[in-house]
């Protein structure tokens, strides 16, 4: 690989990764020539990790810069690294959110089958039972992760639910939600999808930095199929093209292309924009983007300042919508 290619690829992955330039130069030089910019899980498991991580974060509890608070991600075929905002209300949400227990109907919160355990430095681990699956933590010392886990397994065990990252195999009302898709009408990788937009969590500020963005899924029985809405400040002057061209990327982004794309306000304030696998796989992504009204903002403003001045500054420095 010539230098200014990998310059190139380089630059590229780190818009999608949000890594910095010489770190999306390592991973890229470890990869080797031919390899994708952006790679996928060689594991099945691996992917499954992946989507159950983006569906039970895809709606954070607080306004964060970094979409989903996930400040960055480096993605190899065996693993995945996810460096974490690092705010104390965002890391107690988020051990909240992803690691699971079970109610006493029996009802699992969480990621079904995530035990927890910790690499050679000490980072945190996240792995699915019975696989080789695992996402490593960054952004969070030890130190904090056992604070925040030994607190919500406190809180959790006073309101009579039992802690279930660190019981070894999965439980059968785990296995039983693991078990999302359905089998007969998914295809082989049901999960690629949730994965690859964790694995490109980049893309959700590519046509600005919204003030907030939210995400769900849309048909978990049968289709990788999601819906996200971007928030933006008043006058922040969009760039979907800019988006889709990143998604939609022949080489580092994803098979896909738009399936629709409309505006209902002047200015590109309110457009809605679909995208669909080319290649006949299921599953789907729809973007809402919009002008979230002044006074919401303000008030979203006087909670979260630190955050709300990186996003007001972004907001200054936006390209001019190309059309």
């Amino acid at each position: 690989m010539t230098p200014a290619k990998l310059t190139r690829l380089a630059a590229q992955r780190s818009q999608l990764t949000r890594e910095p330039h010489q770190s999306a130069v390592r991973h890229l030089t470890a990869l080797g020539p031919g390899s994708p910019t952006v790679p996928h899980p060689a594991d099945p498991a691996q992917e499954k990790l992946e989507w159950w991580i983006m569906h039970c974060c895809a709606w954070p509890v607080e306004a964060v810069v970094a979409p989903f608070g996930f400040e960055q991600v480096s993605p190899t075929p065996q693993g995945l690294e996810l460096k974490l905002t690092s705010t104390p209300s965002y890391l107690r949400w988020f051990v909240s959110t992803v690691l699971p227990s079970i109610d006493t109907d029996s009802q699992v919160s969480g990621v079904p089958g995530l035990r927890t355990d910790r690499d050679r430095t000490g980072a945190p681990v996240l792995r699915l039972a019975g696989t080789n699956a695992s996402v490593v933590l960054r952004g969070i010392s030890a130190g904090q992760w056992r604070t925040l886990t030994a607190d919500f397994e406190a809180e959790l065990r006073t309101g009579g639910h039992r802690p279930l990252w660190n019981t070894g195999p999965a439980t059968r009302e785990e296995a039983r939600d693991l078990t999302w898709f359905d089998p007969a009408t998914a295809g082989p990788r049901p999960h690629w999808l949730g994965s690859a937009l964790l694995r490109r969590v980049g893309v959700f500020t590519a046509a600005g930095v919204p003030a907030l963005v939210t995400g769900w899924t849309t048909a978990g029985t049968f289709a990788d199929c999601w819906k996200f809405d971007l928030e933006f400040i008043p006058g922040h002057r969009l760039d979907h093209d800019r988006l889709a061209a990143l998604l939609t990327d022949p080489a580092a982004g994803l098979p896909l292309q738009v399936d629709g794309h409309a505006c209902r306000e002047s200015g590109a304030s309110r457009c809605r924009m679909r995208l669909a696998p080319g290649d006949g796989r299921p599953g789907e992504i729809e973007l809402l983007f919009r002008h979230t009204d002044e006074a919401v903002i303000s008030a979203w403003e006087a909670r979260w300042p630190e955050e709300f001045a990186v996003i007001r500054q972004a907001a200054g420095q936006a390209e001019p919508l190309r059309r």
